[in-house]
């Protein structure tokens, strides 16, 4: 099972993390690790786990840190794996940065802070909705995200470019997902440049990130759980830092082209613009 302080050194020596060939499991896991209802069960606890410590004042960076270890664990104990690199770039900051990054299903958003947290302080941008959903709404208010209604992009633009620059002058980077919706799938096409846009306007870098987490399915009742497939490693990987030059078009791109290169290598799929 993980252990909070070995996970961080580790990060911050290695800039890197793959789960072990042997991971010590309890008699539970052992047991009854290979049925979806555990590593849901998992999900949920560190759901309602979060929202007691948004609610009783205990919400800080490493208690952060560690529930989202939690999401890690979980995965590990269910038979999943992760593959991590390219932390160094995270290293390297020398101020708070926007991050931007495919999105494939929920597991990104509560397992990115135990990568990022070690190195740079940070939030999201998410749909408003989860600051409204019953148990997500709690654990929301910890993270104190920039939530935007994704039903009037010019709407969204301004709040993001307002709230985003206080966010990161109060020292934390913000983790964009710049695709209208989850999917596996990457489609450049409705990849947007807001990420660029904020970085620009804010004065700080751009750093891409790849991800590939089917492991958690997406569902077609609830998509946030669909079924889980243990034979799909969790993959992330960060990419060098980018200061945005003119309107950022280019850095834009090479974000896409990072994500699209590494989601490639990783078995993932890439839409192929015509």
């Amino acid at each position: 099972m993980i252990d909070t302080e070995i996970f961080r050194r580790q990060l911050e020596e290695s800039y890197s993390y793959s789960t072990p060939d042997v991971v010590e499991r309890g008699l539970w896991f052992r047991m009854f690790g290979s049925f979806d209802f555990v590593y849901k069960s998992a999900v949920a606890g560190v759901i309602i786990h979060g929202g007691r410590m948004a609610r009783t004042g205990k919400w800080n960076r490493d208690s952060w840190l560690n529930l989202s270890l939690d999401i890690w664990r979980g995965v590990e104990n269910c038979g999943g794996r992760f593959d991590v690199s390219g932390c160094e770039n995270l290293e390297k900051l020398k101020s708070p940065a926007v991050i931007v990054s495919n999105h494939m299903s929920l597991l990104e958003t509560f397992a990115i802070p135990a990568i990022v947290l070690p190195f740079q302080h940070m939030t999201f941008v998410v749909k408003e909705s989860l600051t409204k959903m019953p148990l997500f709404k709690d654990v929301m208010a910890g993270v104190q995200p920039i939530s935007v209604g994704r039903k009037n992009p010019r709407d969204d633009l301004k709040t993001i470019m307002t709230e985003g620059q206080k966010v990161l002058k109060e020292g934390r980077s913000i983790v964009v997902f710049p695709q209208s919706t989850r999917s596996v799938t990457l489609k450049p096409a409705e990849f947007n440049s807001i990420g660029a846009k904020l970085a620009k306007r804010a004065g700080v870098p751009l750093v891409p990130l790849a991800l590939k987490t089917d492991f958690h399915g997406l569902g077609r009742v609830i998509k946030d759980f669909g079924p889980v497939d243990r034979s799909k490693t969790v993959h992330f990987s960060f990419g060098p830092s980018m200061e945005i030059s003119g309107n950022g078009r280019t850095e834009h791109e090479a974000c896409i082209e990072f994500i699209s290169e590494k989601l490639q290598s990783w078995g993932g799929s890439v839409e192929q613009d015509e």
